[in-house]
């Protein structure tokens, strides 16, 4: 019997088979058979699945050719394995124009020469497929046993390919993204470039069965078996199945082992934060991970992990692997530094095309509805070009998630707080609520005494670029309670408040004064 399913050639050699003859499809003597149906109908394909073998006495369609034809062309059409015919009193033989369509598409065709009985050879039929379907499990099972016990000892995913290959005996190829494709078997350079040529040829593609593997949500790589003299079976599938999850797990232990090793280099890491590093060391560092880096934007991320009882129980070393293939996949080399309540990143860029930006956000977008986290913050330094000036995304970065932070600002990226990093570093260096107050201290006094909202006002008029009429809609009040606001406003600080510098200090002094009332 053959080794992964019961086929026709198998059932040729049964004793209820011994007067019975293949007089077409010779070529599909190895379809597989899952069931075996008497049907006594015409119109049978919706009552069929697919790799059905067909016994009928030809009652439904005796001598009419027509229907006869029709019958084997919907038995080909729902996939059946093949058809069983017993001669004698509705059907002598057999059209030529059938032969000739059941040869066409490789449909084996048998004959009983005399009367048998269908519902023993139906029993002993079943029997067997069930018995092989046991024998199939048994397989698996002692299959998944070999692998469980290799991955204890392997870290190295060929041996893995070896004990597939060795149960298939059909081309392997496992790939990895940013990684020399593994042929197993070996072959020459030149086999191998005309495989993957002919992998990714849409006429040849139906030659290859590919199967992904997913590490942290991410397609990390893929098996892809090679056969070009026939279909990959449902057991098969299932060999490889259990195949690509033990890959996994090695995979990933692989993973987790790299990243402990990695913690040796925080400390080198963290100088390289601070600046301490030239940037031929930087450039050695880098190269020593990835040879092929080549220099373009850098930024820094940083992370925050509030302490709460779901980030208690995260996994450090899950979530820095998580964000590396995050990132990885989304064309960053990527560092982790662990620090007690953050996780910082350095990301290196080496893809072109979409935006290094656009890909950022994309990345920490994931971060936020991955469900590992509760109360996580994001922050993005600005991006450098010189690796040397990696320490200043990082404090960038810091102060991104400062300002960020107290003003529940939706954004996390640094260039689109710049205003308010100035207004921040004005702070740390000058008395800014001094020079707030020169600008906007009689609207404040007046507001204090008398209410009226003038600072919202001349806020909002400010964005709209003097038009009263959206100042008017924005903050839903009538054109006449606008003017007479407006009258009010300059009568405090001047009827020229819309000209020139005069307007752009305004414009300043209004959100510094909103970014110091914050952090107080």
């Amino acid at each position: 019997m053959n080794k992964t399913s019961l086929q026709i050639n198998d059932i040729l050699t049964n004793i209820h088979f011994k007067q019975a003859e293949l007089v077409a499809g010779f070529n599909g003597a190895q379809n597989p058979i899952k069931w075996v149906h008497v049907l006594e109908v015409t119109n049978a394909q919706k009552l069929l699945k697919g790799q059905e073998l067909i016994l009928t006495t030809g009652v439904s369609f005796k001598q009419n050719s027509e229907i006869f034809l029709q019958f084997v062309q919907g038995l080909i059409e729902t996939n059946c394995s093949g058809l069983c015919i017993e001669y004698g009193d509705y059907i002598q033989s057999i059209p030529t124009e059938i032969l000739a369509l059941a040869n066409l598409h490789h449909f084996p065709i048998i004959v009983f020469h005399e009367e048998v009985r269908f519902v023993e050879i139906t029993q002993d039929l079943h029997t067997l497929i069930i018995n092989h379907q046991y024998s199939k499990m048994t397989q698996l099972e002692n299959y998944s046993q070999l692998l469980n016990k290799e991955i204890l000892s392997t870290q190295n995913a060929e041996q893995l390919l070896k004990i597939l290959y060795n149960f298939l005996q059909i081309q392997i190829i496992f790939e990895v993204e940013g990684q020399v494709a593994i042929f197993y078997p070996n072959m020459t350079k030149k086999q191998r470039e005309l495989l993957l040529e002919k992998k990714k040829c849409v006429a040849t593609s139906s030659q290859f069965t590919i199967y992904p593997i997913y590490l942290f949500e991410h397609n990390y790589g893929e098996i892809t078996l090679h056969s070009e003299n026939r279909e990959i079976t449902e057991f098969e599938m299932l060999i490889l199945d259990r195949t690509v999850t033990a890959l996994a797990q090695v995979l990933l232990r692989n993973l987790y082992v790299e990243e402990k090793k990695g913690m040796e280099d925080a400390k080198w890491l963290e100088e390289w934060l601070e600046g301490g590093h030239s940037e031929e060391e930087v450039k050695q560092f880098i190269l020593s991970e990835w040879p092929n880096f080549k220099q373009k934007e850098s930024a820094v991320l940083v992370i925050s992990l509030p302490r709460n009882e779901k980030n208690k129980q995260l996994d450090s070393t899950y979530f820095k692997l998580y964000c590396h293939a995050t990132f990885d996949k989304k064309g960053f080399y990527p560092f982790a530094i662990q620090k007690k309540y953050s996780l910082i990143l350095i990301l290196l860029n080496r893809q072109d095309g979409i935006p290094m930006k656009e890909r950022l956000r994309e990345c920490i977008q994931k971060l936020e509805t991955s469900d590992l986290l509760m109360g996580q913050e994001f922050a993005v330094g600005k991006f450098v070009t010189d690796l040397t000036k990696i320490h200043e995304s990082y404090q960038t970065a810091l102060d991104t998630l400062y300002i960020s932070r107290n003003l529940d600002s939706p954004s996390c990226f640094y260039d689109e707080l710049y205003v308010f990093h100035l207004i921040y570093k004005m702070q740390k260096h000058t008395n800014l609520e001094e020079m707030i107050r020169d600008y906007l201290q009689p609207l404040v006094d007046f507001e204090e005494k008398h209410g009226g909202e003038l600072l919202e006002t001349l806020e909002v008029y400010l964005q709209s670029n003097g038009s009263k009429q959206e100042t008017a809609k924005r903050l839903f009040i009538v054109r006449q309670t606008l003017y007479h606001r407006l009258r009010r406003i300059e009568s405090l600080i001047g009827k020229d408040f819309m000209n020139g510098q005069n307007r752009l200090v305004l414009e300043f002094m209004l959100l510094a004064r909103k970014f110091t009332r914050k952090i107080k």
